[in-house]
């Protein structure tokens, strides 16, 4: 199978003015991890773009994972489900017509990458062979979030008309579309 090659997206030149210790901050966070300012910068910005502005309207929380799990590891296997049947039949339309204007399958899928890309709730991997669609989201968060990821998929997509095929293990979920 080929290796997928990375789209060049347009850039352009932009100035701003900023608080000199942010600054500091920018430069020192962008030494440690080997990049240039702009690249972090950009980094910074498309987060916001493509999740935090979205996010907000939806009153997402920045949680430690640690106390995420911990949380998990709590709750009845019954009151998990009963969660993400409520929230996976809301926030993600919400989310996805807050930034497509529309919930198809695209934006709800869109709206999931977000969520491992900047929530960092999962790894997202996608296989298409053309027929079908097959999204792997793989965690450590336990087997209560497996889950409520396969009853919050369930429920986002239910609300289109799909019925995707789910299976999960302790660190994973799988559906296909």
């Amino acid at each position: 199978m080929p290796t997928p090659q990375k789209t060049r997206t347009k850039t352009i030149s932009k100035s701003f003015r900023i608080d000199e210790a942010a600054s500091e901050a920018l430069e020192r966070e962008a030494t440690a991890l080997n990049v240039s300012t702009n690249t972090l910068v950009n980094q910074i910005l498309k987060e916001f773009a493509d999740f935090d502005r979205f996010a907000k309207r939806v009153s997402t929380v920045k949680v430690s994972s640690s106390i995420f799990r911990s949380f998990l590891e709590q709750i009845e296997s019954d009151k998990v489900i009963e969660v993400a049947e409520a929230t996976g039949s809301s926030i993600p339309q919400t989310f996805a017509i807050s930034k497509s204007g529309r919930v198809v399958t695209e934006s709800l899928l869109d709206y999931v990458r977000a969520s491992a890309m900047y929530a960092h709730l999962f790894e997202f991997n996608e296989t298409d062979d053309g027929q079908r669609r097959l999204i792997t989201l793989v965690h450590d968060f336990g087997s209560n979030w497996s889950i409520f990821v396969v009853h919050y998929v369930t429920a986002m997509f239910q609300q289109i008309g799909i019925s995707p095929k789910l299976e999960m293990s302790d660190r994973s979920v799988t559906f296909t579309l």
